[in-house]
């Protein structure tokens, strides 16, 4: 029988107890209204009856009760807006870093779990070696398993700099110069896994941008394909195309796509309910763009296949 640990339960009850703690505060502040204005409509009705018997005519009285109702009508409805306002956007803030604070702990028992496969995998490869059992698999998957734990590693870096307000070093890129060689380099470390077709439009304006930022994108977008395609060899296609006030990059892959709705992805820590992985890759596929100025968009290609198209400002 599963157990949750106290770092599951703990925030389950809390968030129980807060949605409690607010039904509890709005049904005070509803009850606290009413009974604010059935007071002042009872003051009001009792003034207006003494002032008839005081011979104040009656329609003077009648004005003065109909504006004790649009008092108590618009201040006291104004008020007590505002302060279910103040309350709300509280309780809201409040479970937006709660859901950030579960995401934190799920990307970290992900990122532990990525981890320890590539770290156990590197130890027996190296015992093998050691023992005198060198081959060129071994050696190759040596080198495969160290590139998982690198990238892992870079991710985690750029995800503490980016949230710590680290800037980027921007600059003008010609990607048709450095397209090539950059996604080469990427598609073959991850070996027979990969294949590319890049199609680089001639002309293409430079770019506002940063080379290690893209450099992450694009190995990013790679080991997602791989990763979760489900192909034993995945085929992967890119453009540089002209775009209006810039560079259009097209990335497709012949993969399965994603189950989901594409347009949350990019969030923090959202992945698949069947993914293995952190969740981290494409949200910082999303905040390295708009760092650079460019946007991302993220969909099932008509054919079949993930689609991603990054947008890059031209370097003015």
């Amino acid at each position: 029988m599963d157990s949750k640990g106290a770092l599951s339960i703990r925030p389950a009850r809390q968030s129980r107890r807060v949605v409690t703690l607010a039904g509890i505060w709005l049904a005070v502040i509803l009850a606290l209204g009413f009974w604010w204005a059935s007071i002042v409509l009872r003051q009001s009705a009792r003034i207006a009856e003494l002032s008839q018997m005081a011979g104040m005519p009656a329609e003077a009285v009648a004005a003065e009760e109909a504006r004790t109702h649009r008092m108590v009508s618009w201040e006291g409805g104004t008020f007590l807006l505002l302060l279910l306002t103040v309350s709300a956007a509280l309780f809201w803030y409040y479970r937006r870093d709660l859901r950030r604070a579960r995401g934190t702990q799920a990307f970290f028992a992900a990122l532990t779990h990525e981890l320890r496969t590539p770290l156990t995998s590197v130890r027996l490869q190296t015992e093998a070696i050691a023992a005198g059992e060198p081959s060129q698999e071994l050696i190759e998957r040596l080198l495969v398993d160290t590139h998982r734990l690198e990238s892992q590693i870079d991710k985690t870096l750029e995800l503490a700099r980016i949230e710590g307000g680290g800037t980027l070093a921007e600059q003008a890129i010609r990607l048709d110069q450095w397209l090539e060689r950059a996604l080469r380099h990427i598609v073959a470390t991850e070996g027979e896994g990969a294949q590319l077709t890049l199609t680089v439009e001639a002309g293409l304006p430079p770019v506002h941008g940063d080379t290690a930022a893209l450099q992450l994108i694009l190995r990013n977008l790679v080991e997602n394909s791989v990763r979760h395609g489900e192909r034993d060899v995945i085929h992967i296609r890119v453009e540089a195309v002209r775009a209006p006030h810039g560079v259009e990059l097209r990335y497709r892959d012949d993969g399965r796509g994603y189950g989901g709705e594409p347009a949350l992805l990019g969030r923090m820590f959202a992945r698949g309910v069947e993914s293995r992985g952190t969740g981290v890759g494409l949200y910082l596929v999303r905040v390295l763009m708009e760092r650079m100025g460019g946007n991302v968009a993220f969909a099932n290609a008509a054919e079949g296949g993930f689609a991603v198209t990054l947008h890059f400002k031209a370097e003015a």
